[in-house]
């Protein structure tokens, strides 16, 4: 669970960290900066880290950039030039901190008690947000968004033809991929804030405040006519996507988002399903799952091969595979026979590059070199840079109530006027 600190997202139950190991490893950059969001804890601990540096050195913060939340060659550096200076520095035992790593004996020099470091569930997440590539103020309609294979351009563009590789999402924002069709995450998102604050749809989305509330209470024609009708409409396209990105950088919403993505009916409820499978098979394993499990877990939870409603037939499958032999398997052993066993509907290779992660680390699961490929292609990223392992286990995970949203009865709202001005081949897109 959530809560709102000087407008970031903070873990409830950060008072049991202080007995952490000071030298464990929170974050490591190795290439590929690890971008979990300007919005994040980890853009104000840039921001703490880099004056401290600075001071130490006696320059300025700027010489590291701006605190955005991606943790690369400025931070590691930051955190070179501040050891001299910390209380870590006068430490004489070997630290990752030495090599520009972020520990969490770094994290707890730099920051102050209440603001404790991300747990292991926290980072997991962060993983899969580096991956989605979007911040809590990004949002972008899907009409139409794909490019004609044949010219390149896409019909906003110019192109007579509309082809989208995704036609019932309409609408696409924040870390997660929240989508205003599929599982309506935004009007989840829309309803639980407005709840928790009233007012604030009309405050930031003002003249079009209507158009998200006929939005949010619309079935799913309507939704794709409203939207769609934005869409075609370029001032109304643009004025849109500021108000999400102010929507989107309010704590309020962020902690409306996150509630969302934790419900049993949402995100929340497939990453229980993978530990009601391992709790199935805790008698034969004798561990719970490991914090690199867990992150893949809700990374396959937000990109696609979660397990099903009904998890007997795969706990039968996975109960024979670890016990098949007297070696049970390795944590990414396991990983990778699930995942062969919950393939993606959809974007089968970049499910691939994203297992890779959560396979990377583990010496006893050989990787193929075109399977390599594709990961360094897609990320590179290694859920060690996250500081996640498979030698330290999660016993449970957060789940939040279920929205509510499914008991709202919806209904038709879309305008005589949205119906003329959707674009008939956009509600027909062609496959790219």
């Amino acid at each position: 669970m959530l809560v709102c600190m000087a407008g970031m997202m903070m873990p409830l139950g950060g008072r049991a960290q202080a007995a952490a190991n000071p030298h464990q490893v929170l974050y490591e950059y190795d290439q590929r900066p690890l971008a979990v969001g300007k919005f994040s804890i980890v853009s104000v601990f840039q921001e703490r880290l880099f004056a401290a540096a600075a001071k130490c050195q006696h320059t300025s913060p700027s010489q590291y950039g701006a605190p955005d939340g991606a943790i690369g060659e400025n931070t590691r550096k930051a955190v070179k030039d501040y050891l001299p200076c910390s209380p870590m520095g006068r430490d004489k035992v070997k630290d990752p901190a030495d090599q520009g790593a972020v520990t969490i004996g770094l994290w707890q020099s730099i920051m102050p008690e209440i603001m404790p470091y991300p747990d292991a569930i926290e980072r997991a997440n962060q993983l899969t947000f580096a991956l989605e590539g979007t911040d809590f103020d990004r949002v972008e309609f899907n009409f139409c968004q794909s490019r004609n294979p044949a010219t390149g351009k896409r019909f906003i563009e110019g192109d007579r033809n509309c082809y989208s590789n995704d036609k019932a999402s309409y609408l696409t924002w924040g870390p997660r991929g929240a989508t205003a069709g599929h599982g309506a995450e935004i009007q989840q998102i829309i309803v639980l804030a407005e709840k928790a604050h009233p007012g604030l749809l009309q405050t930031v989305f003002g003249p079009e405040a209507d158009t998200m509330r006929r939005v949010v209470l619309g079935d799913d024609d309507s939704v794709e006519t409203i939207l769609c009708a934005a869409w075609a409409n370029a001032h109304r396209r643009n004025d849109l996507k500021k108000r999400f990105a102010r929507y989107g950088a309010l704590p309020e919403v962020q902690e409306a988002y996150s509630m969302v993505y934790e419900a049993a009916n949402a995100d929340g409820g497939k990453v229980q399903r993978f530990f009601r499978i391992y709790k199935a098979l805790k008698p034969v394993i004798h561990r719970d799952p490991t914090e690199i499990d867990v992150a893949f877990f809700i990374d396959r939870a937000t990109h696609g091969g979660a397990p099903p409603g009904n998890l007997a037939p795969l706990i039968e499958k996975m109960q024979y595979f670890v016990s098949r032999t007297r070696i049970v398997p390795s944590p990414g052993q396991m990983r990778r026979q699930l995942a062969a066993w919950l393939p993606s509907p959809h974007k089968y290779n970049d499910r691939l590059a994203r297992d890779a992660i959560f396979l990377i680390d583990d010496p006893k699961v050989d990787l193929s070199d075109a399977h390599r490929r594709i990961w360094q292609k897609r990320s590179g990223l290694r859920a060690s840079s996250f500081g996640l392992s498979d030698d330290r286990y999660v016993p449970a995970y957060p789940v939040m109530p279920v929205t509510g949203y499914e008991a709202i009865k919806r209904f038709a709202t879309a305008r005589p006027a949205e119906k003329s001005a959707c674009p008939v081949i956009a509600r027909k897109p062609r496959n790219p």
